[in-house]
C-alpha cells in the first residue's frame, strides 16, 4: 500500500513538473502581460545591451543583458540560434512546439524588437520572449499573430508557440 501511494505521489509530482504551459500562460508570455489572474508577468528591462563574440563554442551573443546579475539574451551560431539564460544556451531548434492544432516550427526573431519578461503560474516560472515576426504584424490580419519562446526555469524545457492573440 505504501509503495503504491509513494509511486502515485512521485508520478503526480513528475507529471506536474513536466507539464506543458497552459494556454493562458502562453498568451500572457506572447503579449508580455497577464491574461489571467493566476499568472504574474514582470517585464525585464534591457537598460544596457551588449554583444559578445565567442560567447560559447560556435555562438556569438548578439543581444545580451544582465538581469539580477545573470546573462539573458540571444545568440547566433552558424547553424542555430539560442536563448541565453543564466549563462547557458538553449538552442531554438530544440524547442518543443506548442502547436494548438496547427503545426509550428521554431523561428528566428529580432531580439531588439521582442518583449522579454518573466512569468509565473503556480510553482512554474518562465523566461518569456514574445515577438510579432519583426514588425510584419503591424498591419493587416497578421497583426494579431505573435510567436514566442517560453523557457521553463524549473526544468529548463524550451517551448515555442505561435498564436493569434485576438480575443
Amino acid at each position: 500500500m505504501k509503495n503504491g501511494l509513494a509511486a502515485a505521489i512521485i508520478f503526480v509530482s513528475i507529471t506536474g513538473w513536466a507539464a506543458s504551459p497552459s494556454e493562458n500562460l502562453i498568451e500572457s508570455c506572447l503579449q508580455a502581460h497577464s491574461t489571467a489572474s493566476s499568472i504574474t508577468i514582470h517585464d525585464i528591462a534591457q537598460d544596457t545591451v551588449l554583444q559578445e563574440d565567442n560567447y560559447a563554442p560556435g555562438f556569438n551573443a548578439t543581444y545580451i543583458f544582465k538581469y539580477k546579475g545573470a546573462d539573458v539574451g540571444y545568440a547566433n551560431g552558424k547553424r542555430d540560434q539560442a536563448l541565453i539564460y543564466s549563462g547557458k544556451l538553449y538552442p531554438l531548434s530544440k524547442s518543443i512546439p506548442l502547436d494548438n492544432g496547427k503545426p509550428v516550427k521554431y523561428s528566428e526573431f529580432n531580439p531588439a524588437l521582442a518583449q522579454w519578461s518573466l512569468a509565473k503560474e503556480g510553482r512554474q516560472r518562465y523566461l518569456c520572449v514574445g515577438f510579432n515576426f519583426d514588425g510584419l504584424g503591424q498591419s493587416g490580419s497578421f497583426q494579431n499573430v505573435y510567436g514566442g519562446y517560453l523557457l521553463n526555469l524549473n526544468n529548463k524545457n524550451l517551448y515555442f508557440a505561435v498564436r493569434d492573440v485576438r480575443r
